[in-house]
């Protein structure tokens, strides 16, 4: 992962193809999906990430998404149903199928210069389990980063492990609640017994294995500590034969709070050596 990471922005002046800010309502199952695509400049088509957010969604990662774009990608982020101005109710799997929503738009959109044959995925916390799901499961995705992701579906065997961090996965889930319409820690604890075996990231391991990852992982992380969730994960690719999975681990927090530009390095390197 040694290319180029600009130092200097370019500046396009009156250029027709300069880079631009677009805010996006997307239709979706339980109405419109408030999203923001950040164009990069230039003629023609852009390789395109999707960039997923956590739980509630604080943190956003937009230092990563404008480095992206500094990069020749169009970057389009968005937020759940339920979550910062989304019509609906949150839930897991009314993540799953946003994302789902958001990928279909950008495969049917015909002006905004998305190279639909370069489509990746970055994903941050609960972002990073939307992110393999959707990884795993659709084609048009041809690589993904995981940033410090969270398998919330290995929440009851982890309990089984140490019950004082399914306590702290409990608390997380509680205090996100507030901030998303229709969401409460019972209702996610029931979402989870339902669906846990297919939320597993472990459960995707053999189609993930067949595409470039990266998984980065922050060896200070309270809210997903990278034995309980990375590393599990990462053992079940390699034990699928995924010789294209790579990891990094960084001396930082769930938030890479003091590691932020060799966060956005290291996200940019790796989609740049897949093109």
């Amino acid at each position: 992962m040694n290319s180029d990471f600009p130092i200097e922005e370019i500046h396009y002046q009156t250029n027709e193809f300069r880079p631009s800010v677009y805010g996006i309502k997307i239709p979706g199952t339980r109405g419109k999906l408030l999203a923001t695509l950040y164009n990069s400049g230039g003629a023609g088509l852009h390789p395109t990430v999707l960039l997923l957010h956590g739980i509630p969604g604080n943190e956003q990662n937009g230092d990563i998404a404008q480095a992206l774009r500094r990069n020749g990608f169009h970057v389009l982020t968005f937020h759940y149903s339920g979550c910062f101005g989304s019509d609906g109710n949150y839930a897991l799997t009314h993540n799953l199928d946003d994302a789902n929503t958001v990928l279909d738009y950008i495969l049917n959109d015909k002006s905004f210069g998305f190279d639909k044959e370069h489509i990746f995925a970055v994903g941050h916390s609960m972002g990073g389990f939307v992110c393999s799901q959707i990884t795993a499961k659709r084609k048009e995705i041809k690589g993904a980063v995981l940033m410090m992701p969270c398998d919330i579906g290995r929440i009851w065997q982890i309990g089984r492990e140490n019950s004082f961090e399914l306590k702290r996965i409990e608390n997380l889930l509680e205090e996100s609640a507030d901030w998303l319409q229709g969401a409460s820690k019972e209702g996610f604890l029931a979402e989870l017994k339902e669906h846990s075996e297919e939320f597993r990231l472990e459960s995707l391991a053999n189609r993930l294995a067949q595409k470039p990852i990266l998984c980065v992982e922050a060896s200070r992380d309270i809210h997903t500590p990278p034995c309980y969730h990375c590393v599990p994960l990462e053992n079940a690719i390699r034990a699928e034969g995924g010789t294209k999975l790579k990891s990094l681990s960084l001396e930082t927090d769930h938030f890479a709070s003091d590691y932020r530009l060799k966060a956005a390095k290291v996200v940019v390197d790796f989609l740049r050596d897949l093109l």
